[in-house]
């Protein structure tokens, strides 16, 4: 999934809306300790720290963001021209690198896997079986067959799915209207549970009703849940779906980065402006939520579909936030494939020569990334030394107890750096919404938010320092034994699923941070 959100986002144990800013030993929730940070530097004055966000798209009007949202100051908006000479015209608050410069802009895409596919078929689709493959094609010819059978199965999955969640949402709709008329709108599973009735078909929404407000699975949530499915049908897995052709460029050909428009939210804001709302809300301003960061500046990169990123836009954003002053860069997505790793990597290491610290989402397969893939990551096999500003996050929620890791997130006792809040997390959605989510999406600028926070008040750090405070000041918890990602019974020590074994905390952070 390149957008790190869990499916199914319904109530969880985490609810309250600030539940990921607050202090275990204040208010019972593992969160980050924020009025506790802010209380040490009270008497200080921050500065400016701008952050890039490559995402989906950022709704930069959004009434609890806009005034935090970067403006490209050398530019004059909306006259066509590259006023500033940085090779894009009109780039206010970023840039948009999945669109024409016609305004047209590119919203589905393939996954990585299906790319990869799609591009040897014509060759390695030729052969019947592996003994008609010529030798030193056969490694490719496995490699082929092996997509073939994941697409496959992938497709089979979510059709069967797909099917199941349609009739769900039919039988909700009725049920819900029965319910609806009774109780009005807001009914309470208290009220359904009440209702008696001989009536077997009035019993049998009431127990279905029952069961879907226990799971938090609402109208809307499943009608997402759909849309993801229907991505997946006929897009992510569909090899006759060509993705770029909106675009019109060449994918592989990297000689050029200057492509796109100055569209930054598009029609596909939601992801990236609910991780933008997450470091950088405005503050006291009585309207939504509180953003983690102070004096923040968010900047805006569009390149993330729905389907895997491509890596020329990656390797694209991360230059551009790089040459135009971000001191962090938020990437929440990640896939298993990459067709151009070392252009990745190329990136990365530039952005890590300007002092850019670099904050990745670690993942939702709920899978050993000591075994498993994510890109992009910051040691590819190629390269002698890991990315020393780069971090890898995994989700917790707030409880500190047996579900403290996120059921969804990724981990790793080698590649996972540290946990971080994203289980439940309350932040921005277009149009001036708000709005749950869940996934390592949301832990990564939950970290974001503390590396700004700590910028704004210690701007010389560098950002190999603030990698260090981050790690080091994470709150550790060596007795706590959690259930493992991916299974519903099996017990690990917490300690066990990063290399710090802990989660961020901004109290600690500041407090790390005045001792430089």
């Amino acid at each position: 999934m390149p957008l790190l959100t869990s499916a199914f986002t319904g109530p969880g144990p985490d609810t309250l809306d600030d539940w990921h800013l607050r202090d275990a030993q204040t208010h019972g929730h593992h969160g980050i300790s924020l009025q506790k940070a802010l209380d040490l530097v009270k008497d200080r004055k921050p500065t400016k720290v701008r952050v890039a966000i490559i995402d989906s798209g950022i709704d930069v009007n959004h009434e609890d963001l806009k005034g935090n949202v970067w403006i490209n100051a050398k530019e004059v908006a909306g006259n066509g021209k590259d006023d500033d000479g940085n090779g894009y015209a009109d780039d206010m608050n970023g840039w948009n690198f999945m669109g024409r410069a016609d305004g047209t802009n590119m919203e589905h895409a393939n996954l990585e896997l299906t790319r990869l596919y799609r591009k040897m078929a014509p060759e390695m689709g030729k052969y019947a079986d592996l003994k008609s493959v010529p030798k030193e094609r056969q490694a490719d010819w496995k490699k082929f067959k092996d997509m073939e059978t994941k697409i496959q199965q992938e497709l089979t999955e979510a059709g069967g799915e797909y099917q199941q969640i349609k009739g769900l949402l039919v039988f909700y709709a009725k049920a819900d209207s029965a319910f609806v008329s009774m109780f009005g709108d807001s009914y309470t599973p208290e009220q359904v549970a009440g209702v008696k009735s001989d009536d077997k078909k009035v019993q049998q929404m009431q127990a279905f009703m029952l069961q879907m407000l226990g799971q938090g699975l609402t109208n809307a949530n499943l009608k997402k849940y759909v849309e993801y499915l229907e991505g997946k049908l006929q897009y992510n897995y569909n090899p006759e779906f060509i993705d770029r052709a909106v675009v019109g460029d060449d994918p592989d050909d990297f000689s050029n980065l200057r492509y796109g428009n100055a569209d930054v939210a598009a029609r596909q804001a939601d992801h990236g402006t609910h991780v933008a709302g997450i470091v950088g809300a405005m503050r006291g301003n009585k309207l939504g939520i509180e953003g983690i960061a102070t004096n923040v500046e968010i900047m805006a990169l569009r390149a993330v579909p729905n389907g895997d990123e491509f890596d020329k836009d990656i390797a694209a954003a991360i230059r551009y936030a790089a040459d135009n002053g971000a001191r962090i860069i938020n990437m929440s997505f990640g896939k298993s494939y990459s067709a151009h790793p070392d252009k990745v990597h190329d990136a990365i290491r530039y952005a890590e020569q300007k002092g850019v610290l670099m904050v990745h989402a670690a993942g939702n397969d709920s899978e050993n990334l000591d075994k498993a893939m994510n890109y992009p990551h910051p040691y590819y096999a190629f390269q002698k030394t890991p990315c020393t500003t780069w971090l890898t996050i995994g989700a917790s929620s707030g409880t500190g107890k047996a579900d403290f890791a996120g059921s969804f997130s990724n981990y790793g006792k080698k590649t996972v750096d540290v946990f971080s809040p994203g289980v439940q997390v309350y932040s921005l959605k277009p149009d001036n919404t708000y709005e749950h989510e869940s996934g390592t999406s949301m832990a990564a600028p939950v970290t974001s938010g503390i590396a700004a926070l700590v910028l704004s008040y210690f701007p010389n750090l560098t950002a190999v320092q603030l990698k260090e405070i981050i790690l080091s000041s994470s709150v550790k918890y060596p007795k706590l034994k959690v259930t493992l990602p991916g299974t519903e019974d099996k017990m690990v020590p917490f300690k066990n699923l990063s290399r710090t074994g802990g989660v961020v905390n901004a109290y600690e952070a500041m407090k790390k941070a005045m001792t430089y």
